[in-house]
């Protein structure tokens, strides 16, 4: 039979080659349908992999950038650390004579050491600014056991607030990790005490980039030690640690039925009257000690008190 032979315009094709074209076409499309869901598979893979590169590029971008404000962070806090250091050492060292001159009688002067216990609290920032503002400085007795955010601003890191203390030049004391003082508490045992207050120191030096406090106050006064404050205090002596309790109890923490303004401040300045120098106990939790303190700091002011930091050779601290 002749080989059938086609003609499309004026090229004559075969039968052949006509088939060969066809089945040619049939394969194309055969692998298009096989390969095309197989390309896009991959690209979509591609495209998804590209996304969690540029995303793990980015993350690492940030995490540069944290880490470089972070090493920043801890040289500032260093560099304030070690000028807080060195003007505490000129206030102390001007304390510590007026103690001497006041005990001597001879000198008109008188001190005031306010100390504010329990913190770190966000109203803690409102005594730092009231304190800047009358030119004042006090003592911070700061505990953990508040936990890892501020009780009274939750969205804020408790440690973050601890190089404020140092900033406007006023002394971090040690009021332990714990302030636990129930049943099985820190006063359960000499270890138990000692450990809290190791533990609030390191978190002291993390949060400040260094600085350790050698002032404890005992959470409820070193009365709650009972018989073992003298094995307690001992350790404290062993490990080169103060502690101090309070000459006036502002009567701050007598209950919101009865602490307020008026009897805080009547509190400090009549105990005032009998005392040339004085370690006043406040709380930094405390609205009415806040309210109170302004009157507090002018009626002492006028009465010839100065207000300093507590230090470890001050004669009202325990070594």
């Amino acid at each position: 039979m002749a080989e059938t032979e086609r003609t499309t315009g004026r090229i004559k094709i075969s039968g052949k080659v006509l088939a060969a074209v066809v089945l040619l076409a049939c394969l194309i499309i055969a692998s298009a349908v096989y390969t095309v869901p197989r390309l896009s598979g991959t690209f979509k893979e591609y495209r998804a992999l590209r996304k969690d590169l540029k995303t793990a590029q980015t993350e690492r971008s940030a995490a540069e950038k944290a880490n470089a404000a972070l090493a920043q962070n801890v040289k500032e806090m260093t560099k304030m650390r070690t000028d807080s250091e060195k003007l505490s050492s000129q206030v102390f060292e001007l304390a510590a004579k007026t103690e001497k001159e006041i005990s001597e009688g001879k000198s008109d002067k008188k001190i005031c050491y306010i100390t504010l216990d329990d913190g770190p609290y966000r109203r803690g920032q409102d005594f730092l600014e009231l304190f800047r503002k009358y030119d004042v400085k006090a003592t911070f007795f700061l505990t953990t056991a508040n936990g890892d955010l501020l009780p009274d601003q939750a969205d804020i890191p408790a440690s973050s607030v601890y190089p404020e203390y140092l900033k406007f030049g006023h002394t971090i004391g040690n009021h332990t990790y714990t302030h636990d003082y129930g049943t099985g508490g820190l006063y359960s045992d000499t270890g138990a005490f000692m450990k809290a207050v190791k533990d609030q120191d390191d978190f002291t030096a993390e949060a400040t980039g260094g600085y350790r406090t050698k002032i404890v106050r005992f959470p409820g006064g070193s009365g709650m030690a009972g018989s073992r404050l003298d094995a307690i205090t001992e350790s404290l002596r062993e490990e080169g640690y103060t502690w101090v309790d309070w000459t006036v109890d502002s009567g701050d923490s007598w209950g919101s039925d009865t602490a307020n303004a008026s009897l805080i401040k009547s509190n400090v300045i009549s105990a005032s009257k009998e005392q040339d120098i004085m370690v006043v106990l406040c709380h930094e939790w405390s609205e009415e000690t806040l309210e109170a303190m302004p009157d507090i700091i002018d009626t002492l002011r006028g009465s010839g008190y100065i207000f300093l930091p507590l230090f470890p050779e001050s004669m009202m601290v325990n070594k």
